[in-house]
């Protein structure tokens, strides 16, 4: 179901090989998180009203190019967190920005071996982040053994970041606020009863852990809710009895269960969900093209069915987030797939619509 009146969004000159992770809006204001090329630095992007961005700076470690932002949101235009790891072999970085400069904050236990994916707020004095743990680059197998990970969690409460006991083995990858000191957030967990990993949904409320949901097999990325009753999240579907492709879980206030999808029939998998209203939530990724290169994947829902968007044709890359405006503009970013250019520069992959569905 294409959108009408989709435009490329045309980002000032920038540095070679960027890639926007994350996104949060207040009004007319966004925010851009990323970095550029591994090993970084770092980066952070502002755009008021529609203008070009403009890339801020932030007061960091003295080797600024060991960092990465994965995660932003925005309470008000004078209060936004951002969210990553600083370092080798990864440490939490947590920033703050007042409107007028960013500064780290402190980490609780920032040890190394931890790294923050997301950040949702409620309120200047209620925010939460989420992570992962790894094990000590000495342990077997390191960082690819999924079952020695432990979920990273850590609570905002006006004054101090606290870490919170977590739900045990696995990662989080995505947060977001329901409610005064309530949250959902969802990633993966290695599964007790056969290879693999499976998808984790998790409620914070009354300062505590609740896992919930059914044991799908597969990863959930991102998660974005209207109200209590009307929450999303979506990943990706590793069932071994299907082809594997988009997740997409639905709570209505009772219980989460999969939401119907179409037939996608190539390798798709979702990054990212935002939502505009109970009527206009967007969902992105990648997906595998025929030439063999990523292209951006994109799903709408009209409030009755979920639906694939076809992007811009001039779009190449995988889209890692999506924001909607107050507008019910919906903005993508992500990376750029290498050759793609404006002015001979290589930049972030931005999309939008106008809002039309």
């Amino acid at each position: 179901m294409p959108v009408s009146g989709r435009t490329d969004l045309q980002l000032p000159l920038l540095y070679i090989d960027l890639t926007v992770v994350g996104l949060s809006a207040v009004a007319d204001e966004v925010w851009a998180v990323g970095y550029e090329r591994w090993p970084g630095p770092a980066l952070i992007w502002h755009s008021v009203g529609g203008e070009p961005w403009q890339r801020t700076s932030y007061s960091g470690s003295s080797e600024p190019v060991y960092t990465q932002l994965s995660g932003v949101h925005a309470t008000t235009s004078g209060d936004v967190w951002a969210v990553g790891s600083d370092q080798v072999p990864y440490r939490p970085l947590i920033l703050h920005g007042d409107g007028m400069t960013w500064q780290p904050v402190e980490s609780p236990d920032s040890v190394d071996g931890q790294t923050l994916s997301d950040v949702a707020a409620w309120g200047r004095d209620d925010a939460f982040a989420v992570g992962v743990r790894y094990p000590p680059l000495s342990a077997p197998h390191g960082l690819l053994d999924a079952t020695l990970w432990d979920i990273l969690a850590i609570r905002w409460d006006g004054a101090r970041w606290a870490a919170v006991p977590g739900l045990g083995h696995g990662r989080l990858s995505g947060v977001c606020a329901v409610g005064p000191g309530a949250y959902w957030a969802v990633g993966s967990a290695p599964a007790a009863t056969r290879a693999g990993r499976f998808a984790l949904v998790a409620h914070y409320a009354d300062e505590q852990w609740q896992q919930v949901g059914p044991e799908v097999a597969g990863a959930l990325a991102d998660v974005a809710a209207t109200g209590p009753d009307d929450v999303w999240a979506v990943g990706s579907d590793w069932d071994p009895t299907h082809p594997p492709g988009p997740l997409i879980l639905h709570y209505d206030g009772h219980a989460w269960s999969p939401a119907d999808i179409p037939a996608i029939g190539e390798d798709a998998h979702l990054l990212a969900v935002a939502c505009g209203g109970r009527d206009n939530v967007w969902a992105v990724g990648s997906t595998e093209l025929s030439n063999g290169f990523t292209g951006p994947f994109i799903m709408h829902f009209d409030g009755s069915a979920w639906a694939v968007v076809e992007p811009p044709a001039t779009a190449a890359g995988r889209l890692e987030d999506v924001i909607v405006l107050p507008s019910g503009e919906a903005w993508g970013a992500g990376k750029a797939s290498p050759g793609v250019s404006v002015g001979g520069s290589s930049i972030p992959l931005v999309i939008s619509t106008e809002g039309r569905r």
